[in-house]
C-alpha cells in the first residue's frame, strides 16, 4: 500500500536492527504568540520563576548548620552542574518554538514522540502539585501576615506559637478562606498570559529585593548582627559524612522548581536574538545572589534574637513569629518577611502553572476558561489537604520517618519523588539524546555544545538520581 503522501516506504525485515531518534521540531506553526517586551523583563520573571518560597525558607537553616560560606561555595556548583545546563536547554528548545515569528504559543510544538508527551505531562503535573502544596502553606502565610500586623506576635512564647497553628489547622474554613484570596491573585495573572506574567514581575521582584536589602541593613543596626555574620559568611568546618553535598544539591534543584519545565514554557515567548547559554548562566548567578540575600538577611535577624533558624514549615510558623516578639518593632519585621516569603511563591507558582496552561490550551481552549478551571481544581485540592490535617488526618512512616500531615505528605512526596525528578532527568536525557538537540548550531562554538549536550547526557541525570536518593532525609 502506497501512503497518502505518495512517498515510498521501507519494509521492515526481520533481523533489522531498529534505531530509535528523538527528533526536536523545528517547523514554524501557524498561530502567532505573543513575545517577551524586553530581554530585560523576561529575565526578572523568569529569575522570580526560580526564586520560590523554599529558597528562603530553607536558606538560613542550612547556612547556619552547613557552614555558611562552605555550604554557598557548593550551592553555587550545585546550580552550575545542575541548573544550568537544564536551564540553557529548556531555554534553546523553547525559542526554537518561538523564533521572532509564527509561533503555537505551547510546549507541545518543540516536541515530537510520546517520551516527550509523557516527560512533559509530568513535568507539568509536577508543577501543578508543587503549587497545591505551596498555595496550602500560601493561605497561612497570608493568616500569619495579618496577626504580625495586628500585633498577635507581640508577647508570643513556644507554647502560643504552637498553639495558634493548631487552631489554624483545625478551622479549616479561615484557612481555606485565605489559600481562596491566594489563587485569585495567581490565576488573574495566569489567565492574562506573558503580559500579565511580565508585568507582575517587573514590579514585584524589584521590590523583593529592595525588601530582602532593607532587611540586611537593619540586622546590621542590631549589636549582634556582626556575631553572627561570620558564622553565616566565612566558611565553615562541616562534618565529612557527604551530608554538605546532598544538601547543597538538593537546594539547588528543589529551590529553583527544577523539573517544572517552567522555563521551558517561559522560552516559547522569547525572541531568537536572546542567547540561551548567556541567559541560563546570568539566571543561575543571579538566583545564587538572591538566595544568599534573602537567606542571610533572614537568618541575621533570627541570629540577633538569640533563636537558630529552623527549616521549612518550622522556619515559617515558629522562628518567624518568636522573631517578632523578641526584635525592635517585630511584628512590622515579621510581616515584612512574610510579604517577601508570599510574593516569592506569587511569582514561582505562576509559572510553574505555565507549562500546564500551554498543554490545556493547545488544541485552541481559551486560556482565561482553562485558567478558571484550573484554579477551581487547586483549589479543591486545597479543601481535600486542608481536611486531611484534621478530619482526614492519618500518619505513616516513609523511609524511617514519621509524616503527620496525611495527604500533604502523600501529595509532597509524589511530587518530590517522582514526577519533579521524572520532568528534570526526563527532559534533560531527551534533550542531550536528540538526534538535532535543542542548542542551535550557529548560536554557540562546538565546544560549548557538546559541554552541554554531555551534562543533560550524563551529569544531570546523575545528580538527580543521587537527590532522590536523599530526598527522604533531606526534603521530606
Amino acid at each position: 500500500m502506497v501512503p497518502k503522501d505518495g512517498r515510498q516506504r521501507k519494509a521492515y525485515s526481520p533481523g533489522e536492527p531498529i534505531r530509535l531518534e528523538f527528533r526536536l521540531m523545528s517547523s514554524p506553526p501557524a498561530k502567532s504568540v505573543a513575545l517577551w517586551s524586553s530581554p530585560s523583563r523576561f529575565f526578572l520573571a523568569a529569575l522570580g520563576a526560580l526564586a520560590g518560597m523554599d529558597t528562603f525558607s530553607e536558606f538560613p537553616y542550612l547556612l547556619a548548620h552547613y557552614g555558611g560560606g562552605t555550604f554557598v561555595a557548593v550551592y553555587v556548583l550545585g546550580l552550575l552542574m545542575i541548573a544550568w545546563p537544564l536551564l540553557a536547554a529548556e531555554l534553546a528548545l523553547g525559542r526554537r518554538v518561538s523564533g521572532d515569528g509564527p509561533a503555537g504559543g505551547a510546549i507541545t510544538q518543540a516536541i515530537a514522540g510520546r517520551p516527550w508527551r509523557w516527560t512533559l505531562w509530568a513535568a507539568a503535573l509536577g508543577g501543578f502539585m508543587m503549587f497545591c502544596y505551596v498555595a496550602v502553606v500560601a493561605g497561612w502565610i497570608l493568616a500569619y501576615l495579618h496577626t504580625a500586623l495586628t500585633g498577635g506576635f507581640r508577647a508570643a512564647t513556644p507554647a502560643y506559637i504552637e498553639g495558634y497553628f493548631t487552631q489554624l489547622a483545625a478551622r479549616p474554613g479561615p484557612s481555606l478562606a485565605w489559600e481562596a484570596m491566594f489563587l485569585v491573585l495567581v490565576f488573574t495573572v495566569v489567565a492574562g498570559g506573558v503580559r500579565a506574567i511580565e508585568h507582575l514581575s517587573y514590579l514585584v521582584m524589584p521590590g523583593l529585593l529592595g525588601l530582602f536589602a532593607a532587611l540586611l541593613v537593619f540586622a546590621a543596626t542590631l549589636g549582634s548582627f556582626f556575631v553572627a555574620a561570620p558564622t553565616l559568611l566565612v566558611p565553615q568546618p562541616v562534618p565529612s559524612d557527604g551530608m554538605l553535598v546532598l544538601a547543597a544539591l538538593s537546594q539547588a534543584f528543589f529551590g529553583p522548581g527544577l523539573g517544572t519545565a517552567s522555563l521551558l514554557a517561559y522560552g516559547v515567548s522569547l525572541r531568537s536574538s536572546v542567547s540561551p547559554g548567556r541567559t541560563a548562566l546570568a539566571l543561575v548567578l543571579a538566583q545564587a545572589f538572591v538566595a544568599w540575600l534573602g537567606g542571610f538577611a533572614l537568618a541575621s535577624l533570627v541570629y540577633a534574637t538569640g533563636l537558630r533558624p529552623l527549616a521549612g514549615g518550622g522556619f515559617l510558623f515558629e522562628t518567624l513569629p518568636l522573631m517578632a516578639a523578641r526584635l525592635p518593632h517585630g511584628a512590622l519585621v515579621a510581616a515584612l518577611c512574610y510579604l517577601g516569603l508570599l510574593s516569592a511563591v506569587w511569582l514561582s507558582g505562576v509559572a510553574w502553572l505555565e507549562p500546564a496552561m500551554q498543554l490545556l490550551t493547545a488544541h485552541g481552549r481559551s486560556r482565561g476558561w482553562t485558567a478558571a478551571g484550573l484554579g477551581f481544581a487547586a483549589f479543591v485540592m486545597g479543601v481535600i489537604l486542608t481536611l486531611s490535617l484534621k478530619s482526614w488526618a492519618f500518619s505513616f512512616t516513609f523511609f524511617g520517618r514519621l509524616k503527620t500531615l496525611g495527604l500533604l505528605d502523600v501529595l509532597m512526596i509524589i511530587a518530590v519523588n517522582v514526577l519533579l525528578p521524572w520532568g528534570a532527568g526526563g527532559l534533560s536525557i531527551l534533550m542531550g539524546w536528540a538526534s538535532d538537540g535543542p542548542f542551535d548550531r550557529h548560536g554557540a562554538r562546538r565546544g560549548v555544545r557538546l559541554l552541554w549536550l554531555w551534562a543533560l547526557r550524563l551529569l544531570v541525570p546523575a545528580a538527580v538520581l543521587a537527590i532522590i536518593l536523599s530526598a527522604p532525609r533531606l526534603v521530606l
